[in-house]
């Protein structure tokens, strides 16, 4: 039976506070060079801070009845970059890459991410991860930047590549809108549409 008819792909809630552990650990300690985090500081997190970092979306991928990969969401708060989401804390584990199971997380998220209103997402990626950047090529992410030494530690450093994935467009096709909030009651200001 093929992996994408076992798998199971489902949002974490604090119920869930153990699979997000061990599975955040798991990647942080098998994959050490491919995240910000380092194993250490999450190793002692409390039970609390732990449930809190579920409080943003954080999807699960299970086979068997067992954890095997996750990817997060990070949803901007301010008003003018609330189109925007990030995704974190991406793993798969090794044995089962390569077999679709990232590639049903992330449908998962970009369901979730349009639902909440999020039309664009973005990462960052080690450059030296050559295999997560093709992935995310594969799926429509391009590349708009780079932070020359974005990580550093482990005695090493290495450039962090920012990259993009438009969702839906922001305005409907060709429109930009702009819009004034007034700051006050006693303020009005026009709405103001451009067409290009």
């Amino acid at each position: 039976m093929p992996i994408a008819d076992q798998l199971v792909v489902r949002r974490l809630s604090v119920k869930d506070v153990d699979v997000f552990r061990r599975l955040r650990l798991e990647a942080l300690s098998h994959e050490p060079f491919s995240y910000a985090s380092v194993f250490a500081d999450w190793a002692r997190l409390s039970d609390r801070q732990w449930r809190q970092h579920l409080s943003q979306p954080v999807f699960a991928a299970f086979l068997g009845g067992q954890p095997v990969g996750m990817m997060g969401l990070r949803f901007e708060h301010a008003r003018k970059m609330a189109h925007r989401g990030k995704l974190v804390s991406v793993y798969v584990r090794k044995g089962k890459r390569g077999t679709g199971i990232a590639a049903n997380l992330l449908r998962e998220v970009i369901d979730h991410a349009l639902a909440h209103g999020v039309i664009q997402l973005e990462l960052a990626v080690s450059a030296e991860n050559s295999a997560a950047m093709r992935f995310y090529e594969r799926h429509g992410f391009v590349e708009v930047g780079c932070i020359p030494d974005g990580f550093l530690g482990h005695d090493e450093k290495h450039d962090e590549i920012i990259m993009f994935l438009r969702l839906a467009p922001p305005f409907g096709p060709g429109e930009i809108i702009c819009r004034t909030v007034p700051e006050s009651r006693n303020q009005t200001f026009p709405s103001v549409s451009f067409v290009r």
